[in-house]
């Protein structure tokens, strides 16, 4: 009788042991994911951030998944998440199951308002017509840009990007002369280059320098 109760009271000792392991931990999710080399492929993989503040944030690739997430591009989610190690994970696999207790906070990450194509409206004084009209894409989950300075193509990176502040990284242009068009590309390859912050007013996107004063004026395409 002494051993059964010894046996039981063990069991429930491994028991309780086990259930020990798991812990609760809280992350934020970014807005966007990362492209990530895993086994013999790439994948898009999260971005965790197990910080309070979202302003400092720094971010690690998380490729494991995490049972009850949906990621939503363009918000910032703080999740609570139950790790449980797995004791017979397979070479490669995560060794630690993830699931999602509860999302505790949702915010929008308002660089996604400039993703996409706009055209230019206004630069200077200088008239801006359908035939010398710059346009431009931005690619917020790339941190990338490019665009047509109305003669010539570019390409290049998006150096900084918070929710005021945007500088461009060097950009890339073909190299075609264009007649009367070549000043409407001269002044807006200028202004591109003295971009430090923008404002997004109504339907409109204002690049402005570093005194707040506005370069270009861009209209959703």
């Amino acid at each position: 009788m002494k051993k059964i109760k010894f046996m039981m009271l063990l069991s429930v000792a491994i028991g309780l042991g086990s259930c020990s392991t798991n812990t609760q931990a809280v992350y934020w999710v970014n807005s966007s994911q990362v492209e990530s080399s895993a086994g013999a492929g790439k994948m898009q993989c999260l971005q965790v951030y197990k910080g309070d503040n979202l302003s400092k944030a720094q971010w690690e690739a998380f490729c494991a998944p995490i049972e009850g997430f949906t990621f939503e591009e363009g918000y910032f989610k703080k999740i609570e998440v139950s790790e449980k190690p797995l004791k017979d994970a397979s070479a490669g696999a995560p060794n630690i199951a993830y699931t999602l207790v509860r999302e505790i906070e949702k915010v929008k990450d308002s660089r996604f308002d400039l993703q996409g194509e706009w055209k230019l409206v206004i630069l200077g004084e200088m008239a801006i017509t359908p035939e010398t009209q710059p346009t431009l894409k931005l690619n917020i989950n790339e941190m990338k840009v490019n665009g047509s300075d109305s003669c010539n193509t570019f390409m290049g990176s998006i150096k900084t990007l918070t929710d005021k502040e945007l500088v461009f990284g060097d950009l890339a242009s073909t190299l075609m002369l264009c007649g009367e068009k070549m000043e409407v590309a001269d002044a807006f390859g200028m202004a591109m280059q003295k971009v430090r912050q923008y404002q997004l007013k109504g339907d409109q996107l204002l690049f402005t320098d570093k005194q707040g004063g506005v370069l270009l004026t861009f209209a959703k395409k």
